[in-house]
């Protein structure tokens, strides 16, 4: 009987993922929080919607950013 220790996917692969998910998440999030702290800054309303442009536009910047 022949038996090999097979893995379908390097530790190390999974792990790079999850970070990175966990930079876009926050870098997305912290351009929110700086777009509301702007608004509320030059007295400008902040809606859902500008929170949803603002965290899109930071997840996309975040991951296609060379870390």
């Amino acid at each position: 009987m022949n038996t090999h220790n097979v893995k379908t996917a390097a530790p190390e692969s999974s792990e790079r993922w999850g970070e990175t998910i966990v930079r876009v998440l926050d870098e997305a999030h912290c351009n929110v929080a700086c777009t509301e702290e702007a608004n509320a800054h030059y007295g400008e309303r902040f809606t859902r919607l500008d929170a949803c442009v603002s965290f899109i536009r930071g997840a996309v910047v975040a991951l296609f950013r060379q870390s």
